[in-house]
């Protein structure tokens, strides 16, 4: 399987969030020419498994063509599905691969046949060692997707205390 050429994936991949700072540079054309030579093709058929929460992950993905559906289990074990995306949406996943081999958050499956990019956290480390911007840029989205994900789980608990209490003095 061949990926497209580099004129077709530019834009794509400038157009994600955590790319979009080199779209308009020449020296950002030439970081971004160093993910692209990193990246590899990787196509999943409708109900295939791309990520699986609980399971170390070393692949950060790009969503070229296709569907898929985010999830995760509950504490008894039930799958909760997350949202759906296709790839009209400039979607990536697996991004917490880029600072860290870890453990999934979540499981991502093919809803329809899926094409995508992907490229290893130690593959995209080599390039930010010899592109110290790369890795600045890139962290710092991330950073700020996490501290987003912190504020609503944050949210999340206070809304569910509130629920908690409510019922407590509801039953007294």
């Amino acid at each position: 399987m061949m990926k497209a050429d580099f004129e077709t994936v530019f834009p794509i991949l400038t157009g994600l969030e955590i790319f979009k700072d080199f779209k308009d540079s020449e020296n950002g054309k030439r970081i971004m020419k160093m993910v692209y030579d990193a990246l590899e093709r990787k196509d999943f058929s409708e109900g295939e498994t791309i990520m699986r929460e609980g399971e170390n992950g070393d692949s950060f993905y790009i969503l070229r063509k296709g569907r898929v559906k985010v999830s995760r289990r509950t504490p008894s074990g039930d799958s909760i599905a997350l949202s759906e995306l296709d790839d009209t949406m400039h979607v990536f996943f697996g991004e917490a691969s880029l600072v860290e081999n870890d453990k999934r958050t979540s499981t991502v499956v093919a809803v329809t046949d899926c094409r995508t990019l992907k490229i290893s956290g130690k593959a995209f480390m080599e390039i930010c060692e010899r592109e110290p911007i790369l890795g600045f840029r890139t962290f710092h989205c991330i950073a700020l997707r996490m501290k987003k994900s912190i504020e609503k789980a944050n949210s999340d608990i206070d809304t569910l205390y509130g629920a908690l209490f409510k019922e407590i003095e509801g039953s007294n």
